[in-house]
């Protein structure tokens, strides 16, 4: 919220695209459903949301830049900022393709539109440096979540001197918040921060017992004659029941939700508890064993037979 409030502020322009599918937190700005495309008026999605705040509000399609390119070109020097998770992880894991990220980067530097990224799943998760180090493209505004504050309630974000000055009191862009710099969270954060600092072949960890999961899942599910597929960066995963590709919301939509429904019920009887939505991506904690993977791929076998 504070970051497309100082990205209007800073661009002196209104209007904002987000990504169908994206969740940002649950600000009116990001609430809708503003349709696609040429679209020019936006229809709220959630009672309580203005007709005047959704129609600032543009909806584009992940991992479509021509479709970017195209609410661009209809709504030229209105476009303060486009936010994005760099991969979206409440559609389940969508990895970002033909250099999606870069291109969107060249398009927003194109419109002097800010990019803001999302990283608040995908920060000091896939690399220390989050997406941005991943995908060497670099946002104008980073957003973070609980990972800053070691898992406890906190949110920050941050940019460039000049787009952070504009914040008062050096600019007229306000922000402020009751629990800013909440000492506990604070301490947490710092002490996640300097762990990750001592062992940063953790990343290294992660990416192998992710794509040892992988393996084995896909493995147990293409033997069950099960339709599936499978999405994965770094130790973000997910599992869409549906044998074509998934991109964006779009075809995330598309899988087979009750066979997904039945599929958590039937791991959690195993004894395996993944995210409960089939729209949510998965993560695995280094705290997991080999062992603890075999055992999640057993339980695969047990509840696709």
């Amino acid at each position: 919220m504070s970051a497309i409030r100082l990205a209007r502020g800073y661009t002196k322009r209104d209007k904002i695209i987000k990504f169908s599918g994206g969740y940002h937190g649950h600000s009116d700005s990001f609430l809708i459903a503003a349709g696609s495309g040429l679209s020019t008026f936006g229809v709220p999605n959630s009672p309580g949301v203005t007709q005047g705040t959704a129609k600032d509000t543009l909806l584009a399609k992940f991992n479509d830049i021509e479709n970017v390119k195209s609410i661009f070109e209809a709504n030229k020097n209105e476009i303060a900022a486009v936010i994005v998770e760099p991969v979206p992880g409440n559609m389940g894991c969508i990895p970002p393709l033909n250099n999606f990220l870069a291109q969107l980067r060249e398009v927003c530097t194109n419109n002097n539109t800010l990019l803001i990224f999302d990283e608040v799943m995908t920060g000091f998760r896939l690399a220390k440096g989050g997406a941005q180090e991943l995908y060497n493209v670099k946002a104008d505004l980073v957003c973070f979540g609980k990972v800053i504050g070691g898992g406890l309630p906190v949110g920050a974000f941050a940019g460039s001197e000049e787009i952070m000055n504009y914040l008062a009191p050096l600019g007229p862009v306000y922000q402020a918040g009751t629990l800013s710099g909440n000492p506990l969270a604070m301490a947490a954060g710092y002490e996640m921060l300097k762990a990750l600092n001592a062992d940063l072949d953790i990343y290294k960890r992660l990416e192998e017992k992710t794509a040892y999961l992988e393996k084995g899942m896909r493995s147990v599910l293409e033997k069950n004659k099960v339709e599936f597929t499978i999405n994965r960066v770094g130790s973000m995963i997910s599992v869409h029941f549906d044998k074509n590709p998934v991109v964006d919301f779009e075809t995330a939509k598309n899988g087979d939700n009750q066979k997904f429904k039945d599929f958590f019920h039937g791991l959690l009887n195993n004894g395996v508890y993944i995210a409960p939505s089939s729209y949510e991506t998965w993560f695995l904690t280094d705290a997991l064993t080999y062992e603890d993977l075999d055992n999640t791929v057993k339980a695969v076998e047990k509840v696709t037979k």
